[in-house]
């Protein structure tokens, strides 16, 4: 269920506003974007290109191009062809496959425009709320799939960056994961602080534990154990991408997905009423780099870093007003606020302290 009822329709129009929303990202003084490709309008027959789609993804990569803009490609980010979603989507023997093949072919169409690429987006998300809430399609709560769907998703991005690779060898792949600043609800109950444990062992972590030893795992209360080697993984990654937005407090109860109930911390809520946290965004790239020593991105949401952690760019989410899936247009994340029914774009008081931020970071690396 979509809050309003709404449906996303032209949402912000950009697939026929390119050349317009590139020059608000130049704007900015960003030297980087990041972005989708459909593959729904790419693929939307089994092995079937279009030529048209395929095209207005090159013309979109030229612009950002002459712009100076660096583009990162995300080539799964939550929507599947209706042919692939009617067959079982990230669930069906083949999904994998599926994937490589719309990587190859990705690779083989834009490979010489795009260096970086997002294999997936957020996998760990797409695997809750698709299979174990419902809250996102295929709407379903059944940990039996929960555990294919998450399987899948690794398969696909393994088997993506090599077909990734073979296109452009000198590519930088990762995917990106949501990270979850987790802490238990009350320090001093030993279950909390197990259910808090449990909750990032299997929601922030599996996805690249899974790249950095070869063996898709995944143990969750309640959940089938999943461990399946897949030597193809090993070195899948140049990096790791992170998606950051909020702390959990976790409490211990039974009735809750892995025994484990959510609740938000008592700091200042977004309108998306979740608590904001900045600090936790600096405590999990942290984590990251101590687990994987791999560079990072963060590629959703940002950071001041001075410690030395390798955090080697910053996409905020997001360029433009979206719309979100369960929360429609409610939500307004975007540097740039969207009339919808004029389509007019209006700069907010975010694009403004994203160019002054942008001319810092310039003028310290030319310094």
């Amino acid at each position: 269920m979509i809050r309003d009822g709404a449906v996303s329709g032209p949402a912000a129009d950009h697939w026929n506003r390119l050349a317009e929303d590139t020059a608000l990202i130049q704007a900015l003084g960003a030297n980087a974007h990041r972005l989708s490709i459909e593959w729904s309008r790419l693929e939307p027959e089994p092995g079937h290109w279009d030529a048209t789609a395929w095209q207005h993804a090159v013309t979109e990569l030229e612009l950002l191009r002459a712009a100076g803009i660096e583009p990162m490609v995300t080539l799964l980010h939550f929507t599947l062809p209706v042919w692939l979603a009617e067959r079982g989507g990230l669930t069906a023997a083949d999904f994998p496959e599926r994937l490589e093949a719309f990587a190859a072919e990705a690779g083989r169409r834009l490979g010489p425009l795009v260096r970086l690429w997002c294999t997936v987006n957020e996998p760990n998300v797409q695997m809750l709320y698709g299979y174990v809430t419902g809250q996102w399609p295929p709407g379903l709560q059944d940990p039996g799939l929960a555990v294919r769907a998450f399987a899948g998703l690794l398969r696909g991005h393994a088997l993506a960056a090599r077909a990734l690779r073979e296109a452009r060898p000198d590519a930088c792949i990762g995917a990106a994961v949501h990270l979850v600043l987790v802490e238990p609800l009350r320090r001093w109950w030993a279950m909390d602080r197990l259910a808090a444990s449990q909750v990032e062992k299997g929601f922030n972590w599996p996805f690249y534990d899974a790249v950095r030893d070869g063996v898709i795992q995944l143990r969750l209360p309640g959940f089938p154990p999943l461990e399946e080697p897949m030597a193809e993984l090993l070195g899948s990654a140049d990096f790791v991408g992170i998606n950051y937005y909020r702390r959990n407090l976790v409490g211990f109860d039974p009735g809750a997905p892995g025994w484990a109930g959510l609740h938000q911390g008592p700091g200042l809520r977004s309108n998306a009423g979740v608590e904001m946290h900045p600090e936790g965004l600096l405590q999990l790239l942290r984590r990251a780099w101590r687990r994987y020593g791999l560079p990072l991105i963060v590629t959703e949401n940002g950071v001041a870093d001075a410690e030395g952690i390798p955090v080697q760019g910053y996409f905020h989410w997001s360029l433009l007003d979206n719309f979100e899936w369960t929360d429609g247009y409610t939500l307004r994340f975007g540097l740039y606020r969207v009339d919808f029914a004029s389509q007019r774009r209006i700069p907010g008081p975010g694009a403004e302290e994203f160019k002054r931020l942008a001319g810092l970071l310039r003028a310290g690396n030319q310094a």
